[in-house]
């Protein structure tokens, strides 16, 4: 009988215990609604403007005890990452060290119109007679993200006819925010019909120029920079070690065939081609011109550059042997009119028809050191060299064109 009183007992009490903690629970929800209940919002403007910098334009009322408190509450933003249909929004008021928080669901609508990136560039040139294809394009919206897929294009090349064509790109966000650019494409029979400022290789011999890829940190660490004074700057700049470096000063298409080199700043006694059967690199970037550009004609320097690149492939026919473009000169240079932008831009393009020819690929990363003027960038060029002001690249332009490796990989 003792037992079953204690039974009873502890039953009790647990019974108890549990009754407290649900009686706490109701009141704490009760009072916490009635709380809430206190302290309401009402939102005004609904749709909720945002403009570029994430500011809300919100307008509301706000009371307590059905007094008006809106001066006195704060807008507590609960994200960066808005959505356009829905946006929970929390506002908080104070009195008497009591804190009261209410939130509110609404609806958000932007004013930043999405942005159109085009592939190549607003304008480019397209050789008579290749069937023209679209370079690619890509639209971004601060609020619904990659929108791509919503771009509508208008306008028509017509490649067998030279002339000028307008391709318009147009897309809309969820806010109707609308964007529209225009590509200009310059059917010509070549680029050399266009003057030093609107030069472009892009769309010509898409066989033999490397496209734009995702970017490879590593890619360009893998290539031996041989040539002219222009690979010896990339190590003079510290932007590669000399062991990648093949060269020789003042060389030029022509006497690449027969001058000894340095592999390593070392006097090899031996010409690329033997240098190339004897090491079978497995990349190598190689560039010749600026020697070049300022006396030698066009079908002279094409056949010697184009026997070298033969013999090459030759003796070493697993190299990967990429082309680089003659970088262009400052301005200073360009105006004295020997060496010229016109020259140099001349000899790139029947490079590049070289390369066609032949199946090797052509690295036109001269297009990223121009200004809009055609000339090479003066930060991208060594100015203070007292022989030959602003025709070899400064450091900042080697590590320019070292990226732009990086982003032009072979695969």
């Amino acid at each position: 009988m003792a037992r079953k009183r204690r039974r009873l007992k502890v039953k009790n009490i647990l019974i108890l215990i549990v009754s407290i903690i649900v009686i706490f629970l109701l009141f704490s929800l009760v009072g916490k609604l009635f709380k809430n209940n206190n302290f309401k919002v009402e939102v005004l403007n609904e749709p909720i403007v945002v403009d570029k910098n994430g500011f809300i334009d919100i307008e509301f009322k706000a009371t307590y005890k059905d007094e008006d408190v809106t001066d006195l509450v704060k807008v507590i933003r609960n994200s960066t990452n808005y959505n356009v249909n829905k946006y929970k929004i929390t506002f908080k008021y104070e009195k008497e060290n009591k804190e009261y928080l209410t939130s509110v669901s609404v609806k958000i609508k932007d004013k930043v119109a999405p942005v159109i990136t085009l592939n190549e560039g607003e304008e480019i040139s397209w050789i008579i007679g290749t069937e023209y294809k679209e370079p690619g394009y890509s639209a971004k919206d601060n609020f619904d993200k990659d929108i791509t897929s919503k771009v509508k294009t208008t306008g028509k090349v017509d490649y067998k006819t030279a002339g000028s064509y307008t391709i318009t790109y147009k897309v809309s966000d969820s806010s109707n925010n609308e964007t529209e650019i225009n590509r200009i494409v310059k059917v010509v029979d070549n680029p050399l019909e266009l003057d030093k400022k609107d030069f472009s290789l892009s769309g010509f011999y898409p066989n033999a120029l490397i496209p734009k890829s995702d970017y490879d940190a590593k890619y360009a660490d893998s290539f031996i920079f041989a040539g002219d004074s222009v690979a010896l700057y990339y190590v003079m700049n510290k932007i590669i070690p000399g062991s990648r470096l093949w060269h020789k000063e003042g060389i030029n298409p022509e006497t690449a065939l027969t001058n000894h080199i340095y592999v390593n700043h070392q006097e090899t006694g031996k010409t690329f081609k033997e240098v190339f059967k004897e090491k079978q690199p497995e990349r190598v970037v190689l560039t010749l011109g600026t020697n070049s550009a300022a006396f030698m004609e066009v079908d002279f320097f094409i056949s010697n550059y184009k026997q070298l690149v033969e013999d090459i492939k030759e003796v070493s026919p697993n190299t990967l042997l990429v082309i680089q473009a003659i970088p262009p000169v400052a301005k200073v240079s360009d105006d004295k009119g020997k060496l010229t932008n016109d020259k140099i831009n001349k000899l790139n393009y029947h490079l590049l028809k070289m390369c066609s020819e032949l199946n090797v690929p052509f690295l036109n990363s001269a297009e990223v050191l121009k200004d809009k003027d055609g000339n090479l960038k003066d930060e991208y060029a060594r100015l203070n060299e007292a022989s030959t002001p602003g025709v070899h690249l400064s450091a900042a332009g080697n590590k320019v064109i070292y990226d732009y490796l990086n982003s032009h990989v072979i695969k």
